[in-house]
């Protein structure tokens, strides 16, 4: 499986941010996958995506997905 790995602690207006798309299966984990805030893509073929200073504007439910491991 495919899995988003995003900070454990809530994020405050104006922190860094950075979410990666991981693999159970591969070494290193790390893949490149398209990335969706709440069902758009807007990032894709990356490993890692960040979010230089959080606003509100970033809220949403973001996921990632690999072309061949979903």
């Amino acid at each position: 499986g495919v899995i988003l790995e995003s900070p454990v602690h809530p994020v405050t207006e104006g922190d860094t941010l950075t979410l990666r798309c991981l693999s159970q299966f591969t070494t290193p984990p790390n893949l490149r996958a398209d990335f969706y805030k709440d069902g758009s893509l807007i990032q894709n073929q990356i490993t890692e995506m960040i979010i230089s200073t959080v606003s509100k504007s970033h809220e949403g439910f973001y996921y990632c997905k690999h072309p061949e491991r979903g």
